[in-house]
């Protein structure tokens, strides 16, 4: 990581240039898991062959399971150069940006579109999240690192979506904070709702990529609650222009594009 732009005083390409994608090594639990992770990368800018600016939102989809991820400033560092680069047609945008993400992350597929402003009528944020939110429980906190110890489940036998907007990070380098919100779907033993917010909230001085973030939430409700399914994605509000949105689950899943798109916090 101390080859990482994070954290630094960069000045912004005003050139392509591919070899500012930067990986960071992916933390591997034994606990098995599937999923994918989504960025959209929303300060996305190039020139067409007259020299006239375009605009868009980039959204990539790749797998859980590549060896790393991309650094998310070292992404915008290189998509700042394309904003001064032209293109005969988005198509050739893409098919550009794909194959540069796709010789660093080596990864078994990666998905990859452009959204223009003109296109957003067709995609529209999720009003809201389906399932319970545990946010208005009346809970006493005093626990704000995190503690697995705290999630308890009963005796009665349940399959729910339960949801918080509570859910802070923090950066492992900048320490900066991330802010975000967390799904979980699972059937199973029945979770303690009050004691879930509890977890959740332990994650406040918790640091960690989101990717991460997310792996080990779903690391210790399948280990302290031992569902028979279980998904856990985190909604990372954007930071830098770029918002992160990791997805795991207890069986194969892919991404669906009619429950991915964002919420309104993001």
């Amino acid at each position: 990581m101390k080859e990482s732009p994070l954290g630094k005083n960069v000045r912004p390409s005003s050139k392509y240039d591919p070899s500012l994608l930067f990986t960071v090594k992916r933390h591997h639990y034994k606990t098995a898991f599937y999923g994918y992770d989504i960025w959209r990368a929303y300060e996305l800018s190039w020139l067409d062959l007259k020299g006239k600016p375009n605009v868009g939102i980039l959204e990539i989809i790749y797998p859980f399971d590549t060896e790393s991820i991309i650094e998310s400033k070292s992404l915008k560092l290189y998509l700042n150069g394309l904003s001064y680069t032209r293109f005969e047609s988005q198509k050739d945008l893409a098919s550009t940006i794909k194959k540069d993400l796709e010789m660093v992350l080596a990864p078994k597929w990666l998905m990859l579109r452009i959204i223009q402003a003109k296109d957003l009528k067709d995609h529209t944020w999720a009003s809201q999240i389906k399932g319970v939110c545990i946010d208005d429980i009346a809970v006493e906190i005093v626990h704000y690192k995190r503690d697995a110890k705290l999630l308890k489940v009963g005796n009665d036998y349940t399959e729910e979506i339960l949801y918080s907007n509570l859910l802070r990070t923090n950066c492992p380098i900048t320490l900066q904070p991330d802010w975000g919100s967390v799904i979980i779907k699972y059937r199973g033993y029945k979770m303690d709702h009050a004691s879930l917010l509890k977890y959740v909230v332990s994650y406040r001085k918790y640091k960690g990529f989101s990717e991460r973030c997310c792996e080990q939430m779903f690391v210790d409700i399948s280990t302290k609650c031992r569902p028979d399914y279980l998904l856990v994605t985190c909604r990372y509000t954007r930071r830098g222009g770029i918002d992160i949105n990791p997805v795991r689950c207890s069986e194969e899943i892919t991404p669906d594009p009619a429950t991915d798109w964002r919420l309104p916090r993001q």
